[in-house]
C-alpha cells in the first residue's frame, strides 16, 4: 500500500488518499505500507506533517519509504529533523529511506 497524506492536491495513481495526519496514522497502523507521501500544510488548525512524523515515531511505526511532497521548506526541514532523531535514538528503524519528491 502507498499512501497520499494531503488536503488539496489529487492522489497521483498507486497511492490511497489520506487527507488527515488521523486518517495516514490509521492506515500506517493497520497495513503494511511502502511508501507514504507526507505534506506539511493540512489545513487550518489542522494537525500538520510535523505533528504525523512525531506520532510515527513516538509509536514506532514502520513504512518502507517517506517521500515529502511539500512546498514549505522549513516544515519539511522539520519532519527530516524528526525522522533522523527518531532513527538515532532507536524510535523507529534506520532503515526507512527518505527523499523529496517535489510536489
Amino acid at each position: 500500500m502507498n499512501i497520499y497524506m494531503d488536503d488539496q492536491r489529487g492522489c497521483p495513481f498507486g497511492y490511497v488518499p489520506a487527507t488527515t495526519v488521523e486518517t495516514a496514522l490509521q492506515f500506517v497502523r493497520e497495513n503494511e505500507v511502502n511508501i507514504i507521501s507526507l505534506d506539511f500544510n493540512m489545513g487550518w488548525r489542522q494537525s500538520n506533517g510535523f505533528d504525523f512524523v512525531n506520532i510515527f515515531c513516538k509509536e514506532g511505526l514502520y513504512v518502507k519509504e517517506i517521500h515529502f511532497h511539500t512546498n514549505d521548506v522549513i516544515g519539511m526541514d522539520k519532519m527530516k529533523q524528526r525522522i533522523e532523531g527518531g532513527k538515532e535514538q532507536g524510535e523507529i528503524e534506520a532503515s526507512i529511506i527518505v527523499k523529496y519528491v517535489g510536489s
